[in-house]
């Protein structure tokens, strides 16, 4: 067969001038010498011509072997994609496809056709409906990418070159379906393991027989062990309520998508007409192997009692947690031996220590305040150094500092600044009333320091403290100043604590509790009881919750353009205030005295941050609201921050939130 070439074609003198400028301009000096050479002596200047001649001939020459090399590589481009030659593009053994940068098909070979379009026209001539939905712009930015097609899974490797301003872009598609199918197969078949525990007060079994509670607790764990059944589960049990699964992810996903009903279904489980009382809370974790699976089970389940239980806690790899449930109060199941032993140790670690720093969370309250009171109390009786670190201008709790003028305790706050000159190789960090590194008054302080102790009460968040020597933890807590009332009551010593110190430690709880009305437990009244016998003056610690005349005003107003949505009371601090945080959350406590408002949620703004303080009486967990929003908190208080939106945004965001909640509740 005849093989087609490229016809040479004729060239103006303009494109040859375009295309050769620097000849043309040297041959014009040239002959202008020449020309003025001839005036004054003939023979030099035809000489000079002559060597013009001679020079012009050889760079014709030269292009011309230039413009002839390149119309020959232009015939063997053409007869490398020509279907003419059987080793051309046309013919390659893979799809080929050439689009320009608006998506449109140019040109594509017979690889392409007989794959993509089957002797059938495509539904345009766009690149997409072959790329999953992926156009030019897209595919620049990226080295490959995968795609499918009629059933079949392939991997597209793109090339791109300019042509008259324009891109043209080539794709090459590998077809690959049974590898990514073993693939799927392979991370659906990731091991995963589960840990299960039930959670119940000793208290709801008091007035059963020993036959009755057997029965439950057997009707509940069967209720459980046949709904992971259903999920192709490997289950044995490891002691009393306590279980160990092993499944793939692929069942798991299945679990995830039925949101782990399971939960409601042993949450609602009744004996005799009436529930049971428990609750089941579950680890998961998926990983590369089953010791993996195992460790970060352990530390889920951890996670979800963490929690207030009634939850799971899936952990998907690399600390990324999934969570499901957690609408249910949680049982309160503290014991005052706990408290003896992390009160000891807690001492003895406090002992070993040079000097000893308390934080707690930025803008503090007086929760915060009084439990970092209580712990310098405690260093001061094992005669060690304590300071309490605090920004005065942000803290909240002014009125309890003030309060605190004139005892030994005015001379313990300190600066963030001023902390870090304390800092020391054998320097204890104390962390009350928050578990969150990002939370704290002075993050630059716990980084420099590796021996720290963090006591809270808040529900567990994924990146919470890991470093702590003791991380003493109760979500079933009212406060961080109710734990460290019990510690300074439990010490094996025994201390004295003055009256001011008892009534910051009493103002921590009234705050948290709402005096004594949410999230209060038999814990809570005794540790009540020990502050007021230790002197603690009532008055003068309702006196610190006083507001100014013009703060109850602005409080007001608040509520008063505040709107319910959903069960829901929504306000807006659309003002500038000093006071803003206490305003907002003093107006979120009193919205819930709203007939049929269940939770209620105060937005307002510092500086570029849109800050919401929720709050409720334990029907509606405003921790998951705010969680979904990056916040967290507890059952009853939370709250979120959010940077870059606006007032608008953030409200959108809210509402979308709470029906999300509420539709886990249904």
């Amino acid at each position: 067969m005849e093989k087609k070439s490229v016809v040479r074609p004729k060239l103006t003198f303009k494109e040859l001038f375009s295309a050769y400028p620097v000849t043309f301009f040297s041959i014009a000096v040239s002959l202008i010498l020449c020309f003025v050479t001839f005036f004054y002596n003939y023979k030099i200047a035809l000489g000079e011509l002559a060597v013009i001649v001679v020079l012009l001939i050889f760079a014709l020459s030269v292009k011309d072997f230039q413009f002839k090399r390149m119309i020959a590589r232009i015939n063997a481009c053409q007869n490398f994609i020509s279907a003419e030659n059987g080793n051309g593009l046309e013919n390659f053994s893979i799809p080929v496809v050439i689009f320009g940068s608006d998506s449109k098909i140019i040109w594509c070979n017979h690889a392409f056709r007989k794959e993509f379009v089957s002797g059938t026209p495509p539904l345009s001539d766009n690149i997409i409906q072959f790329t999953s939905g992926i156009g030019a712009e897209k595919i620049r930015e990226l080295d490959t990418f995968e795609c499918e097609y009629n059933g079949k899974c392939y991997t597209a490797f793109h090339s791109f070159t300019e042509y008259k301003k324009q891109m043209l872009y080539a794709l090459y598609f590998i077809e690959d379906t049974e590898l990514k199918n073993f693939r799927e197969l392979y991370r659906n078949s990731r091991p995963v393991v589960m840990f299960m525990t039930f959670d119940f007060a000793e208290e709801n079994f008091r007035n059963l027989r020993e036959s009755q509670v057997s029965e439950i607790i057997s009707g509940v764990e069967g209720l459980a062990e046949n709904w992971f059944a259903k999920y192709d589960c490997l289950i044995r049990k490891l002691g009393n309520g306590k279980f160990m699964l092993v499944t793939d992810k692929q069942n798991s996903e299945k679990m995830k998508a039925d949101k782990f009903s399971v939960l409601s279904a042993v949450r609602n489980y009744a004996y005799g007409g009436k529930k049971a009382g428990i609750t089941l809370s579950v680890g998961a974790s998926v990983g590369e192997n089953v010791t993996e699976c195992e460790n970060f089970a352990k530390q889920a389940l951890d996670m979800a009692l963490g929690r207030g239980g009634d939850q799971v806690a899936f952990n998907n790899g690399h600390n990324d947690y999934s969570f499901f449930g957690g609408v249910s109060q949680s049982s309160e199941k503290r014991t005052k031996v706990r408290a003896r032993i992390v009160s000891t140790a807690i001492c003895q670690i406090i002992s070993g220590a040079d000097n000893v720093l308390v934080m707690g969370h930025r803008n503090s309250d007086l929760d915060a305040v009084g439990a970092a009171v209580g712990v310098a109390e405690i260093c001061a009786s094992l005669g060690k150094d304590c300071r309490i670190v605090l920004d005065k201008a942000t803290t909240l709790a002014s009125p309890l500092i003030s309060h605190l003028n004139g005892t030994s305790l005015e001379d313990k706050f300190i600066s963030p600044d001023e902390s870090e000159d304390m800092v020391g190789k054998n320097t204890l960090l104390v962390i009350v009333d928050t578990h969150r590194g990002s939370f704290l008054e002075a993050p630059q302080i716990f980084d420099k320091i590796s021996k720290v102790v963090v006591i809270d009460h808040h529900r567990k968040t994924v990146d919470h403290i890991s470093k702590a020597v003791v991380f003493y933890h109760e979500p079933n807590a009212s406060s961080a100043s109710e734990m460290v009332t019990e510690l300074i009551e439990y010490m094996q010593n025994g201390i004295s604590i003055s009256q001011k110190s008892a009534d910051a430690l009493l103002s921590g709880i009234m705050l948290d509790t709402k005096s004594f009305v949410m999230k209060t437990g038999v814990a809570t009244f005794e540790a009540a009881a020990y502050l007021r016998a230790a002197g603690a003056d009532t008055v003068a610690v309702k006196r610190l919750f006083s507001n100014s005349l013009k703060t109850q005003k602005e409080k007001s107003e608040v509520v008063k353009k505040s709107v319910i949505f959903d069960g829901s009371a929504v306000g807006v601090v659309d003002f500038e205030s000093e006071n803003v945080r206490i305003i907002a959350g003093q107006a979120a406590d009193e919205l819930l005295s709203v007939d049929g408002v269940e939770a209620s949620y105060i937005l307002f703004k510092t500086d570029d941050t849109i800050n919401i303080s929720a709050r409720s009486y334990g029907s509606v967990n405003v921790q998951l609201v705010m969680e979904n929003m990056g916040g967290g908190g507890h059952r009853t208080m939370a709250a979120c921050q959010m940077q870059g939106v606006t007032f608008e945004e953030a409200l959108d965001r809210l509402k979308k939130s709470i029906k999300a909640v509420k539709l886990l509740n249904e």
